[in-house]
Protein backbone atom coordinates (compact mmCIF):
# COMPACT_ATOMS: atom_id res chain seq x y z
CA UNK A 1 0.00 0.00 0.00
CA UNK A 2 1.16 3.56 -1.01
CA UNK A 3 2.24 5.93 1.76
CA UNK A 4 -0.85 8.16 2.69
CA UNK A 5 -0.38 11.91 2.91
CA UNK A 6 -2.10 13.81 5.46
CA UNK A 7 -0.89 16.62 7.67
CA UNK A 8 -1.64 17.26 11.16
CA UNK A 9 -2.92 20.99 12.13
CA UNK A 10 -0.18 22.77 14.16
CA UNK A 11 -2.26 25.67 15.62
CA UNK A 12 -5.60 25.37 17.85
CA UNK A 13 -7.92 26.94 15.04
CA UNK A 14 -6.64 24.08 12.67
CA UNK A 15 -7.37 21.35 14.57
CA UNK A 16 -11.03 22.82 15.43
CA UNK A 17 -11.06 22.96 11.30
CA UNK A 18 -9.34 19.30 10.66
CA UNK A 19 -11.30 17.43 13.66
CA UNK A 20 -14.76 19.19 11.97
CA UNK A 21 -13.61 17.91 8.40
CA UNK A 22 -12.92 14.33 10.19
CA UNK A 23 -16.65 13.98 11.99
CA UNK A 24 -17.95 15.02 8.50
CA UNK A 25 -16.34 12.47 6.51
CA UNK A 26 -17.15 9.79 8.79
CA UNK A 27 -20.65 10.78 9.17
CA UNK A 28 -20.74 10.91 5.22
CA UNK A 29 -18.54 7.65 5.07
CA UNK A 30 -21.31 5.77 7.36
CA UNK A 31 -24.64 7.13 5.62
CA UNK A 32 -23.01 6.45 2.30
CA UNK A 33 -20.11 4.51 2.20
CA UNK A 34 -16.65 5.09 0.99
CA UNK A 35 -17.61 5.48 -2.85
CA UNK A 36 -20.38 6.94 -3.07
CA UNK A 37 -18.91 10.14 -0.97
CA UNK A 38 -17.12 12.47 -2.51
CA UNK A 39 -14.66 14.81 -1.73
CA UNK A 40 -16.89 18.00 -2.83
CA UNK A 41 -19.67 16.40 -0.44
CA UNK A 42 -17.48 16.57 2.47
CA UNK A 43 -16.00 19.99 1.34
CA UNK A 44 -19.89 20.77 0.98
CA UNK A 45 -20.97 19.31 4.31
CA UNK A 46 -18.24 20.81 6.55
CA UNK A 47 -18.71 24.60 5.11
CA UNK A 48 -15.17 24.78 4.20
CA UNK A 49 -12.98 25.97 1.47
CA UNK A 50 -11.55 23.37 -1.16
CA UNK A 51 -8.22 25.00 -0.33
CA UNK A 52 -8.46 23.91 3.13
CA UNK A 53 -9.47 20.12 2.60
CA UNK A 54 -6.21 20.10 0.29
CA UNK A 55 -4.10 22.13 3.53
CA UNK A 56 -4.53 18.67 5.67
CA UNK A 57 -5.36 15.90 2.92
CA UNK A 58 -3.87 14.67 -0.72
CA UNK A 59 -7.29 13.02 -1.11
CA UNK A 60 -9.68 11.33 0.12
CA UNK A 61 -8.37 8.03 0.89
CA UNK A 62 -6.02 10.02 2.96
CA UNK A 63 -8.65 11.40 4.84
CA UNK A 64 -10.03 7.71 5.52
CA UNK A 65 -6.36 6.02 6.01
CA UNK A 66 -6.23 8.87 8.89
CA UNK A 67 -10.04 8.36 10.30
CA UNK A 68 -9.32 4.40 10.52
CA UNK A 69 -6.11 4.70 11.88
CA UNK A 70 -8.15 7.07 14.39
CA UNK A 71 -10.22 4.07 15.05
CA UNK A 72 -7.32 1.35 15.93
CA UNK A 73 -5.92 4.18 18.43
CA UNK A 74 -9.02 4.55 20.14
CA UNK A 75 -10.47 1.29 20.59
CA UNK A 76 -6.45 0.83 22.18
CA UNK A 77 -6.95 3.16 24.82
CA UNK A 78 -10.08 2.37 25.25
CA UNK A 79 -9.22 -1.45 25.89
CA UNK A 80 -5.75 -0.03 27.68
CA UNK A 81 -7.42 1.93 30.45
CA UNK A 82 -10.42 -1.09 30.72
CA UNK A 83 -7.29 -3.62 31.45
CA UNK A 84 -5.57 -1.45 33.85
CA UNK A 85 -5.97 -3.12 36.75
CA UNK A 86 -5.76 -6.26 35.34
CA UNK A 87 -3.18 -8.87 36.72
CA UNK A 88 -4.41 -12.32 34.84
CA UNK A 89 -4.51 -13.30 31.00
CA UNK A 90 -8.26 -13.77 32.16
CA UNK A 91 -8.96 -10.77 33.74
CA UNK A 92 -7.48 -8.97 30.99
CA UNK A 93 -9.73 -10.61 28.57
CA UNK A 94 -13.06 -10.16 30.27
CA UNK A 95 -12.38 -6.05 30.95
CA UNK A 96 -10.48 -6.09 26.98
CA UNK A 97 -13.90 -7.71 25.93
CA UNK A 98 -16.25 -5.41 28.23
CA UNK A 99 -14.02 -2.02 26.90
CA UNK A 100 -14.66 -2.96 23.39
CA UNK A 101 -18.10 -3.88 24.13
CA UNK A 102 -19.22 -0.44 25.42
CA UNK A 103 -17.16 1.14 22.87
CA UNK A 104 -18.95 -0.31 19.63
CA UNK A 105 -22.12 1.06 22.05
CA UNK A 106 -20.89 4.32 22.56
CA UNK A 107 -19.48 5.03 18.93
CA UNK A 108 -21.75 2.67 16.85
CA UNK A 109 -20.49 4.42 13.37
CA UNK A 110 -17.00 2.44 14.06
CA UNK A 111 -18.19 -0.52 12.70
CA UNK A 112 -19.30 0.79 9.89
CA UNK A 113 -15.69 2.91 9.07
CA UNK A 114 -13.84 -0.16 9.86
CA UNK A 115 -15.64 -2.93 7.80
CA UNK A 116 -15.70 -0.14 4.68
CA UNK A 117 -12.30 -0.18 4.57
CA UNK A 118 -12.51 -3.41 2.92
CA UNK A 119 -14.27 -1.98 -0.18
CA UNK A 120 -12.22 1.21 0.34
CA UNK A 121 -8.53 -0.80 0.17
CA UNK A 122 -8.61 -4.21 1.04
CA UNK A 123 -4.75 -3.94 2.17
CA UNK A 124 -5.85 -1.14 4.62
CA UNK A 125 -8.55 -3.87 5.70
CA UNK A 126 -5.75 -6.14 6.08
CA UNK A 127 -3.37 -4.19 7.62
CA UNK A 128 -5.63 -3.37 10.36
CA UNK A 129 -6.64 -6.46 11.71
CA UNK A 130 -3.04 -7.85 11.31
CA UNK A 131 -2.17 -5.11 13.60
CA UNK A 132 -4.30 -6.19 16.11
CA UNK A 133 -3.31 -9.23 15.63
CA UNK A 134 0.70 -9.03 15.71
CA UNK A 135 -0.03 -7.17 19.22
CA UNK A 136 -2.60 -10.35 20.56
CA UNK A 137 0.44 -12.88 19.74
CA UNK A 138 2.63 -10.87 21.73
CA UNK A 139 0.36 -10.42 24.61
CA UNK A 140 -0.84 -13.94 24.13
CA UNK A 141 2.76 -15.83 24.06
CA UNK A 142 3.65 -13.90 27.44
CA UNK A 143 0.55 -15.63 28.51
CA UNK A 144 1.86 -18.85 27.40
CA UNK A 145 4.80 -18.30 29.07
CA UNK A 146 3.43 -17.68 32.62
CA UNK A 147 1.28 -20.83 32.16
CA UNK A 148 -2.03 -19.07 31.59
CA UNK A 149 -2.99 -19.87 28.02
CA UNK A 150 -2.40 -23.43 26.80
CA UNK A 151 0.48 -23.90 24.53
CA UNK A 152 -1.06 -26.27 22.01
CA UNK A 153 -2.81 -23.59 19.68
CA UNK A 154 -1.53 -21.73 16.80
CA UNK A 155 -1.71 -18.04 18.51
CA UNK A 156 -1.96 -16.47 15.56
CA UNK A 157 -5.42 -18.17 15.06
CA UNK A 158 -6.09 -17.98 18.00
CA UNK A 159 -5.88 -14.12 18.27
CA UNK A 160 -8.57 -14.11 15.35
CA UNK A 161 -10.20 -16.07 16.99
CA UNK A 162 -10.56 -13.86 20.01
CA UNK A 163 -10.99 -10.74 17.94
CA UNK A 164 -14.21 -12.54 15.86
CA UNK A 165 -15.79 -13.03 19.24
CA UNK A 166 -15.49 -9.59 20.10
CA UNK A 167 -16.16 -8.13 16.86
CA UNK A 168 -19.81 -10.43 16.71
CA UNK A 169 -20.90 -10.10 20.40
CA UNK A 170 -20.43 -6.24 19.64
CA UNK A 171 -22.47 -6.34 16.68
CA UNK A 172 -25.48 -8.04 19.39
CA UNK A 173 -24.91 -5.05 21.73
CA UNK A 174 -25.27 -2.67 18.53
CA UNK A 175 -28.48 -4.45 17.86
CA UNK A 176 -29.87 -3.82 20.97
CA UNK A 177 -32.35 -1.06 21.81
CA UNK A 178 -30.99 -0.68 25.52
CA UNK A 179 -27.69 -1.40 27.40
CA UNK A 180 -26.83 -1.11 31.10
CA UNK A 181 -23.79 -1.92 32.76
CA UNK A 182 -25.83 -5.46 34.28
CA UNK A 183 -25.92 -6.05 30.31
CA UNK A 184 -22.74 -5.40 29.48
CA UNK A 185 -21.33 -7.95 32.70
CA UNK A 186 -24.13 -10.38 31.88
CA UNK A 187 -22.66 -10.65 28.13
CA UNK A 188 -19.60 -10.50 28.70
CA UNK A 189 -19.27 -13.00 31.80
CA UNK A 190 -21.30 -15.66 29.02
CA UNK A 191 -17.82 -14.76 26.77
CA UNK A 192 -15.85 -16.07 29.12
CA UNK A 193 -17.55 -19.20 30.58
CA UNK A 194 -17.09 -20.74 27.46
CA UNK A 195 -13.80 -19.54 27.00
CA UNK A 196 -12.72 -20.91 30.28
CA UNK A 197 -15.10 -23.63 30.16
CA UNK A 198 -15.92 -24.64 26.30
CA UNK A 199 -19.38 -25.16 24.66
CA UNK A 200 -19.33 -28.87 24.69
CA UNK A 201 -20.64 -31.32 27.43
CA UNK A 202 -18.05 -34.07 27.86
CA UNK A 203 -19.87 -37.53 27.95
Amino acid sequence: MDQVKYRLPKRKDGQKTFDHIIDTAKKLFSKNGYQATSINEIIDKAGIATGTFYLYFDDKFALYSYLLAKYRKSIRKAISEGIHDAHTRYEKERLGLRSFLKFAWQDPLAYRIIWESMFADKELFREYYETFSHDYVRQLNAAVGHGEVRDDVDLETLSYMLMGISNFVGLQVLFRETLTDLDLDRITDNVMKVLKSGMFNEK
